[in-house]
């Protein structure tokens, strides 16, 4: 919008030639040269038909980065949510470990007790303690990869390493989820609410104002001038060379050039296949999504059974556990039964955990393929 404007100031010494002959009076040639002036023009073809879609396709393209940047951190905090969830996975999964050790242990002292008097084989004591390692083994398995989780959490969120982390929710619950919509309505919607898709439309908006823009290069260009000069010697004063002037000029010009007209096509040319390309990458996008949506939808309807199975499972494994306790108190079953009530009882518990994380999971996924995590 600023007028383009050049001031300018100049010294030159001339060469020296013959005075011009006036009248009686001959004009001496002036050899120092001294200039001070300004020019101001006005582009009113550029002002009135490029400046305003120029300036959208700015403002388009400023946006389309804006929605980039809210996407790349909703895509991080997806991704931050469910390594979260991985760690909470290993962390109770450490819990159960560490709870088996302790069983083991207790059955190891009974079957122990049961050895003494000769009413239980050593061989079960044996098995016992190989049960035991191994589970002391997976603790320490879990206690690692837990660890690991961890300190890739820390660095996702921006925590210090010293910083601690905690479950901060009750996952042993089962989270009433809102009703889903078809895929086709939550591909649609997500369409209009992620960012990826709008810095696209953004984007492709921005190339059409460029567009625009681009194809006023083949009009002629009007142009408001004006000048002011301040010379010695000033050449509209001509009978008083050797003094500083004042002169000013004002006018229109109206400029075309050939070559501007023949470059326009091949730039229309390049707007239209970057827009070609955007219009795949909208395509590709709305694919992913769409696949990611039915993954996601796929993923919780099993979570979903498997937590059902696994509670059924979870009660039958506590139970059968807690009888064969009995049953070896009172000599009827053998350590070796036991053993294997304890690993289909910690199975089951893995399974359960299991079960809900994936749930939170495949609805964190959900949430955030169909743009409901958008703020």
């Amino acid at each position: 919008l600023i007028p383009i404007t050049k001031l300018s100031a100049s010294y030159t010494r001339l060469s020296d030639v013959d005075a011009l002959p006036f009248g009686m009076t001959p004009i001496e040639p002036v050899l120092n040269a001294v200039h001070v002036g300004a020019e101001t023009v006005v582009p009113l073809t550029d002002l009135v038909f490029r400046l305003p879609p120029a300036k959208r396709a700015a403002e388009a393209q400023v946006r389309a980065t804006e929605l980039a940047g809210q996407a790349s951190a909703l895509d991080a905090g997806a991704q931050a949510e469910q390594l979260y969830l991985e760690w909470v996975r290993a962390s109770l999964a450490t819990v159960v470990a560490e709870r088996q050790v302790v069983q083991v242990e207790a059955t190891r002292a009974q079957v122990a007790v049961l050895v003494e008097v000769q009413r239980a084989s050593r061989a079960d004591l044996l098995q016992l303690e190989a049960g035991k390692a191994q589970a002391e083994l997976a603790v320490v398995q879990l206690t690692q990869a837990r660890t690991v989780l961890g300190d890739q959490l820390r660095v996702l969120i921006g925590a210090g390493p010293d910083e601690p982390l905690a479950i901060g929710d009750d996952v042993r619950t089962l989270d009433e989820l809102p009703a889903l919509d078809t895929d086709r309505a939550m591909l649609s919607a997500a369409m209009t609410r992620r960012p990826e898709a709008q810095a696209l439309a953004a984007a492709l908006d921005g190339l059409d104002e460029h567009r625009r823009d681009t194809k006023v290069q083949r009009l002629p260009k009007l142009n408001v001038f004006g000048q002011v000069a301040y010379d010695r010697p000033n050449q509209r004063y001509f009978l008083e060379p050797d003094q500083f002037k004042l002169s000013w000029a004002v006018g229109l010009s109206v400029t075309w050039s050939p070559n501007d007209f023949l470059y326009t096509d091949p730039q229309v040319a390049a707007i239209d296949a970057q827009a070609r390309g955007l219009a795949a990458d909208r395509r590709g996008l709305e694919m992913g999504i769409e696949s990611q949506i039915a993954s996601a939808r796929s993923a919780l309807t099993v979570a979903d059974a498997a937590y059902a199975a696994s509670q059924r499972g979870l009660a039958a494994a506590a139970e059968s556990y807690r009888v064969r306790q009995d049953l070896l108190a009172s000599e009827r079953a053998t350590a070796t039964e036991l053993i294997v009530a304890e690993t289909t009882l910690t199975t089951a518990r893995l399974a359960a955990i299991n079960a809900l994380i994936d749930r939170r999971i495949a609805w964190a996924r959900l949430r955030h393929a169909a743009g409901l995590d958008v703020p």
